[in-house]
């Protein structure tokens, strides 16, 4: 009987800790993992984006490079790439189908220290596709990394 009763309370204890365990994870008491999980998150959206994907983010001061890969099975003419509503690229560069780039861009507001986190919202790009130009692609989640 006495042993019954000492299971019974270690079970109920355990589950006790896993809620409360499941309770401070959604309050954001491990906030520190949110923040990695969101930079491979972006990553890996901006990755598989189509026609433009976004490979690779380097931001040092400034100074912003895009490594973007054409995805699209035609030739693909970036003219324009903006954050937050402000250009941060205005060019006219070729890619053909299949290739990548490094596209060198300069933001408003320096980054930060090496190792500080950024995350810029809105990105849109405007490419042209054949006779039509102005075609824009907005990226559903921001650009998260950190400064170099």
């Amino acid at each position: 009987m006495k042993g019954q009763v000492s299971t019974e309370y270690l079970v109920i204890l355990a589950v006790v800790l896993v809620v409360a365990l499941v309770v401070v994870y959604l309050v954001g008491g491990f906030s520190g993992l949110g923040a990695g999980s969101l930079e491979t998150q972006s990553k890996s959206y901006w990755g598989s984006t189509s026609p433009f994907a976004v490979t690779t983010v380097r931001v040092a001061g400034t100074n912003m490079e895009l490594q973007m890969a054409n995805n699209d099975l035609e030739q693909l003419i970036l003219t324009d790439i903006s954050i937050n509503g402000a250009s941060v690229y205005t060019g006219t560069s070729t890619f053909t189908s299949g290739e990548s780039k490094v596209i060198n861009a300069t933001i408003a507001a320096d980054c930060g220290n090496a190792g500080v986190p950024y995350t810029y919202n809105n990105v849109v790009i405007t490419y042209t596709k054949g006779g039509i130009s102005g075609i824009k692609q907005s990226g559903n989640k921001p650009l998260v990394g950190k400064c170099s």
